[in-house]
């Protein structure tokens, strides 16, 4: 399923019986990677992030509402997964890091983790892989309960 909303297209949102949320972005915006940070404006950082941030909220909100079992408090340890699947040039990982903050902090104002400080987070973990076209781009978030409470 392909949805458009505030120019960024998503593709979906999955919820696992509230032990695990996957919202999927066909991209992130470019600005909010470690090296566009350097290259763009602070406004147009600004707008992006809070724009990406909405966008987020909107797909985890559509997520639970969706999901058989609600979730009653946020995950006391999360696993966050964050993986790209790119055609042309990927984000190197810390771009990528650097542009899936503002849908970490969703996950974060929507309740489904209470922070995403190492606290509470158990695992951050990147990963790409190559498609053969572009129409394949993705981006998906997973934040996952922690099976184990180091």
């Amino acid at each position: 399923m392909i949805r458009e909303r505030f120019g960024f297209k998503f593709n979906g949102w999955y919820a696992f019986g509230m032990n695990a949320i996957s919202i999927d972005l066909d991209r992130l915006p470019s600005c909010l990677s470690k090296n566009g940070r350097r290259r763009s404006h602070w406004r147009t950082q600004r707008a992006a992030t809070e724009k990406l941030k909405e966008d987020a909220e909107f797909l985890i909100r559509k997520a639970l509402s969706e999901s058989p079992s609600p979730l009653n408090e946020p995950f006391d340890r999360a696993d966050i997964h964050v993986h790209q699947s790119w055609s042309n040039t990927p984000l190197d990982y810390d771009g990528l890091a650097s542009a899936a903050a503002p849908v970490i902090d969703a996950f974060t104002i929507v309740g489904v983790i209470s922070d995403d400080s190492p606290r509470f987070i158990n695992s951050y973990t990147l990963t790409a892989n190559k498609v053969a076209k572009r129409s394949q781009n993705l981006i998906r978030v997973t934040v996952r309960r922690s099976e184990s409470g180091e």
